[in-house]
């Protein structure tokens, strides 16, 4: 980001501020996000407030070269300010208190070859190629979400393990928000005609599925959804009801897309797909990764799909090949020694 911009808001901001935020203290602040994003937050803190937004600039930059009027953002920017709410049901104190924060964890997930900065500081756990991270679901209502990433402080302040923090936090993700297994025209015609989708995984019978059957695998507030991939027996269950081995397409943080296996397909040709779907329709804060996992059912893992490269198929393709003509000398004669009728 342009520190200038910035560094314009910062010292500008003030004239535009109502009268009871005079003295507020006005600092800018770069931050680390998901997927490595460095990004410029401006922070307006009065003195008796202990919990503010952090407002992130980037966008407005964006704006400003495209010839928005800097009066009419520094107005957005006090109008984001004076008017949002940051009244938890919680007091943030509470937040050292492990038993208050128990039933308010939740997982996100994210690819760590994109986060190795974000994720320095903070406790996660493999889930195939992808990261288990831990946040504190502060908040979620109509209007939007609040949580807190939890960090290696925050987790030997508590005094306890990762092992502790991960099943406490599927059971309270267990708790708080189902599993949701949906077809994909289901879904699409909840987005079409407002039709309420089938959550498949609340039947106990195996699918019946068409010639190339998609699904979405999401939990029950479609935030943060793709980690359901971490819960207890998901991925088990869910290799019951399609009857085979599956791909996991990372669509999103907030969903997955399953594909089972029915041999035609190739890691390779669906990472291609989701890359260019990732590049050109998601959000950069809501990427998850690029990586096809592949759940094996007889192994009962997720990870990568081990596929044969193509000099290894046409080594297979030529070994098969004199095979059969080894064996087609000895049939024919065989034929011939046979008496005819």
């Amino acid at each position: 980001m342009n520190q200038e911009f910035a560094q314009y808001i910062k010292n500008h901001i003030q004239e535009y501020l109502p009268q009871d935020y005079q003295d507020a203290n006005i600092t800018l602040e770069e931050i680390t996000k998901g997927n490595d994003r460095t990004l410029t937050g401006l922070i307006i803190r009065k003195d008796d407030e202990t919990t503010v937004p952090s407002i992130y600039l980037e966008s407005y930059e964006e704006q400003f070269e495209k010839g928005r009027p800097m009066n009419e953002i520094m107005k957005e920017l006090v109008q984001i300010r004076t008017e949002s709410s940051m009244d938890f049901p919680i007091n943030v104190k509470d937040l050292a208190d492990y038993e208050i924060v128990q039933p308010l964890l939740s997982i996100q997930l994210c690819d760590p070859e994109k986060n190795q900065e974000y994720l320095k500081d903070k406790p996660h756990t493999a889930c195939g190629e992808l990261a288990a991270v831990y946040r504190i679901q502060v908040m979620e209502n109509s209007e939007g979400t609040a949580s807190a990433v939890i960090t290696n402080n925050m987790l030997n302040s508590w005094g306890i393990t990762l092992e502790q923090l991960h099943d406490d936090t599927i059971r309270a993700e267990n708790t708080r928000s189902s599993v949701r297994f949906y077809s994909m025209e289901d879904v699409m015609a909840e987005i079409m005609f407002s039709a309420e989708p089938a959550n498949l995984f609340e039947q106990s019978v195996s699918l019946e599925t068409d010639a190339a059957p998609m699904y979405v695998l999401t939990n029950q507030s479609k935030i943060n959804g793709a980690g359901v991939l971490a819960r207890d027996g998901v991925l088990e269950k869910i290799g019951e009801l399609l009857g085979s081995d599956f791909y996991v397409l990372p669509s999103s943080t907030h969903e997955v897309i399953l594909v089972p296996d029915n041999g035609n397909m190739q890691t390779k040709e669906l990472e291609d797909m989701v890359k260019e779907v990732n590049a050109t329709q998601v959000a950069p804060e809501d990427l998850l990764s690029d990586k096809v996992q592949y759940y094996d059912r007889a192994a009962k893992t997720l990870g990568r799909k081990q596929e044969k490269g193509l000099l290894e198929r046409l080594s297979e393709n030529k070994a098969q090949v004199q095979e059969r003509e080894a064996k087609a000398p000895k049939e024919r004669q065989k034929t011939k020694q046979e008496p005819s009728l």
